[in-house]
């Protein structure tokens, strides 16, 4: 079967790499997969050497990836369907079995009335909340995907939290409690990152030293040769100065599971070192940390 994915990442919303995941899906289930990308690459909240990885591995299970694709039209026929897209100043025609758009969310408050009860939103529809998710009736909350924040089940869940605190409990909760948060694209393997890439990094003035390795070079990592899947690769963003880790974006076997630890040792200040030299059990892809952040390809001086 082939499938035409037509997708547009929004500068907000990871939640448009949903197109990716089933792209992903998709191939290995043996379609002929072509992806329509509106914006000048894929992947693009990871850095450079990330991202390529990343596409490559899609592209090598047989995915095409067409990107600054403008889709103008979509044709339906009798058994197959024609997609019309914009690239280059030249047009072009794709025709496939079935076309998935994956064009992004928004929240669906159009027919709530929510003017009547005083209750504003922003220009994207969302419904307009402080830190404690307040609304401009202080009385009322929104949390989830309608409030405008990232879309994504575990930070709804938190929102609960956040609201529960307010309703019945001490009413120190807020989003603004929340760092490190960890996000993963699941494609095959899944790529999982958390903090600041290396170009937010530099960006912000940190000076930094980066920790990197190909998942094929990781001897520490035998669950990726278990699996028999040791395509992908580990890095880590570390402030020089003060060995604090900044970021990381994992794209492996597991990576999903190993993401929640990093995260969770910069949430609780533990240095890329003490990570690096922890004992882990075997074996797993936690003792990649062993390896990994004692490869340093290069620093800040």
């Amino acid at each position: 079967m082939s499938w035409k994915l037509v997708r547009r990442l929004g500068s907000r919303d990871r939640g448009g790499y949903l197109g990716l995941e089933f792209a992903s899906i998709y191939g290995q289930f043996g379609s002929q997969v072509t992806v329509l990308e509106a914006a000048p690459k894929i992947f693009g909240l990871v850095d450079d050497d990330v991202a390529a990885v990343a596409e490559g591995i899609l592209v090598d299970e047989g995915i095409e990836i067409v990107v600054g694709a403008n889709v103008t039209e979509v044709r339906d026929g009798e058994t197959t369907a024609t997609v019309v897209y914009e690239k280059d100043g030249r047009q072009h025609t794709l025709e496939a079995d079935a076309i998935l758009a994956a064009t992004g969310r928004a929240p669906a408050t159009g027919g709530l009335a929510l003017e009547a009860a005083g209750v504003r939103t922003t220009k994207r529809g969302a419904v307009e909340v402080d830190e404690r998710l307040r609304t401009s009736q202080p009385h009322i909350f929104a949390l989830g995907d309608v409030n405008g924040g990232p879309q994504f089940t575990y930070i709804s869940l938190d929102d609960s939290r956040i609201v529960l605190d307010q309703l019945i409990g001490e009413g120190k909760r807020s989003t603004a409690d929340r760092v490190a948060i960890p996000h993963t694209v699941f494609i095959t393997p899944p790529l999982a990152t958390v903090g600041l890439t290396e170009a937010q990094a530099r960006a912000a003035g940190h000076r930094m030293k980066i920790a990197s390795q190909p998942v094929a070079e990781i001897v520490a990592m035998p669950r990726a040769y278990i699996v028999e899947d040791s395509r992908g690769v580990m890095k880590f963003v570390i402030d020089a100065e003060t060995d604090e880790i900044l970021g990381a974006a994992l794209l492996s076997v597991d990576a999903q599971e190993l993401i929640n630890t990093v995260a969770l040792a910069m949430r609780h200040g533990i240095r890329a070192a003490e990570l690096r030299d922890a004992v882990y059990n075997h074996p797993t892809s936690t003792e990649a940390f062993n390896d990994v952040l004692a490869t340093i390809v290069r620093a800040d001086t």
